[in-house]
């Protein structure tokens, strides 16, 4: 919660820094919708709509309602500074022969020739520049994605420092709608970047109506199948499937319902919109098709490729590897690694371990390490404890302290569950002791296609070290060794499938660890870093006031890994735990 509360404030304080900062940027580039105006028009002189920031593009849209309509907007600037206006018209084949007229009015300008024939009165003191333009040019805009017929333009020097007005004026045809481009450059200011999409959003909207009905359709039509899916109670795969269809079919219509309404030169929009769908199509492409096409490259070992000590026994079918050492005749210690970890993360546990007398035995789990990886939904709890029971009855281990760290400590409470008479003392290293089902990432790993592609990118070995990294507080022990020793099981045949239908495994089996905590006799000694990024430290406490013999063990300073952050302290607390 302090986390949340910290992270919240932080957010406020850059949002209000940034206020601060771009007080004087905060409109730019924000186009100036006609309905924002007095009576539906910018109005003349007095009702002029004013733009604070001229020195940045501008994009004023406008439509005039009939022929005595004068549309208006005022800048103040100061002598020297260039100035820059022109009018665009939607490319519509009824526009064509639209054609308002420009004005520039204020100090310092000339009285035009013309003065009387003007629709408005210059005041006292003020001259104007107008221009007008029949050019039927056709003019692409990217940022708007629309076709443009140009109008008529004006570009001069301030001659001195005032408000000045830009107006517009002219014959409508059709619609009457224009846009008018004002400034002398571009802002791409943070929050200006932010907003482009609705820019953007806005100027397509205002200038071309009829397509919001293609837009709203398809996301509401998304939320009424997931509706009619789950009352039908269709299967998950099947539901995903119609749920991508219909979302594709939604993100195509969306394109083509705003960029091919064009009447007019209407194969530009639809070209550009037609080769970025192409591009997109191909990275998606080439992004899902790389996931399977790299696999063979990536997973090319065996399991005995990894574990050449041939420590290997038959559980339920499946191969377990297992490392043993230390004294045979030693009380046993089974060791079980966590979620993407393997016996290599217990090396230095082991060896303390070893060299005090006990006789050590560490497991890979079903999926991890050196051991089969099944394409079936068994990764369960219970299964994986099961596993263990397993190893240990084919080492003819009756009894053992059992060690457990994250996942693996949820293993262990789950074989004291399942069979207390052969758990002596357990020892749990920041476990996942209360989460009652998988993360919603699992949702999407287990999605046909798309989850097998999260599933091979989330593996990459590249991405090794910075997970070791974000789970630990302490990096010293991150060497080139213990990031080979992390990396070397990805490389065995199906270790990506192996996410994927763990994510389609159910959590439990029929006596779920956190609705039978209680029920765990044994003593047992909790340790966990109170920097922990994976479960809360708070769960420590937790847990002790839960188990009824339990002893906990808070290391500072320290991450999800403690055993690798803090080996020495750790094995110390065991050694203590385990003999006292």
């Amino acid at each position: 919660m302090k986390r949340a509360l910290g992270l919240l404030l932080g957010l406020l304080s850059a949002l209000a820094l940034q206020l601060v900062v771009f007080s004087r940027l905060t409109l730019a580039e924000v186009p100036v919708l006609e309905s924002a105006a007095a009576n539906g028009d910018y109005g003349v002189f007095e009702h002029a709509q004013l733009i604070p920031e001229p020195w940045f593009m501008w994009f004023v849209l406008g439509e005039l309602s009939h022929g005595a309509d004068v549309d208006m907007v005022a800048f103040d600037y100061a002598a020297g500074e260039p100035f820059r206006a022109m009018v665009f018209i939607p490319g519509h084949e009824e526009l064509r022969s639209f054609s308002p007229t420009l004005a520039l009015i204020g100090p310092g300008l000339p009285m035009p020739d013309n003065a009387d024939d003007l629709p408005f009165a210059l005041p006292p003191g003020m001259g104007a520049v107008v221009a007008s333009s029949d050019s039927t040019y056709h003019y692409f805009d990217v940022f708007t994605q629309m076709v443009y017929f140009p109008r008529a333009r004006i570009e001069i020097t301030m001659p001195q420092s005032g408000r000045y007005y830009v107006a517009v004026w002219g014959r409508p045809v059709g619609m009457a709608r224009y846009a008018l481009d004002i400034g002398v450059r571009e802002n791409f200011a943070p929050h200006v970047l932010v907003r482009y999409p609705i820019n953007w959003w806005e100027v397509r909207d205002y200038l071309r109506w009829g397509h919001l009905p293609v837009v709203i359709g398809f996301p509401l039509l998304s939320v009424v199948l997931r509706w009619a899916t789950r009352r039908l109670r269709m299967k998950d795969s099947w539901r995903e499937w119609a749920l991508a269809c219909v979302n594709l079919a939604g993100f195509a219509a969306v394109l083509i319902g705003i960029n091919v309404q064009q009447v007019s030169y209407a194969d530009m929009p639809l070209i550009t919109f037609s080769v970025l769908g192409l591009v997109m199509l191909a990275l998606l492409g080439s992004f899902v098709c790389s996931a399977y096409f790299l696999t063979p490259l990536r997973e090319h070992m065996n399991l005995r490729d990894v574990a050449p000590d041939d420590c290997f026994v038959w559980v339920n079918g499946y191969a377990v590897h297992y490392t043993d050492e230390g004294d045979r005749h030693g009380v046993p210690v089974v060791l079980i690694h966590g979620f993407a970890a393997s016996v290599f993360s217990w090396r230095l546990v082991r060896r303390a371990l070893s060299t005090r007398g006990y006789r050590v035995v560490a497991v890979d789990l079903i999926g991890s390490g050196a051991s089969a990886r099944p394409a079936e939904p068994i990764y369960t709890t219970e299964m994986q404890a099961r596993v263990v029971l397993g190893v240990m009855d084919q080492l003819g281990l009756r009894q053992a302290h059992v060690v457990g760290h994250s996942f693996g400590g949820r293993v262990a409470m789950q074989i004291a569950l399942l069979a207390p008479e052969r758990v002596l003392k357990l020892v749990v290293i920041a476990p996942e002791a209360f989460a009652t089902g998988r993360p919603s990432i699992a949702r999407w790993v287990s999605v046909p296609i798309l989850g097998y592609v999260l599933a091979f990118y989330s593996t990459l070995p590249l991405l090794v070290r910075s997970g070791l990294r974000w789970v630990s507080r302490r990096h010293a022990w991150i060497t080139a060794e213990v990031l080979r020793g992390y990396t070397l099981p990805l490389r065995v045949r199906a270790s990506a499938l192996a996410q994927v239908w763990q994510a389609r495994s159910p959590k439990d089996g029929f006596k779920p660890v956190p609705a039978h905590l209680t029920e765990i006799t044994q003593e047992t000694l909790v340790m966990w870093g109170d920097r922990d990024p994976v479960f809360p430290p708070g769960d420590g406490e937790r847990l002790r006031q839960l188990l009824p013999r339990a002893e906990l063990v808070v290391f500072h300073g320290v991450g999800h890994l403690v055993h690798e952050e803090h080996p020495d302290e750790t094995i110390g607390h065991l050694l203590r735990f385990l003999t006292q």
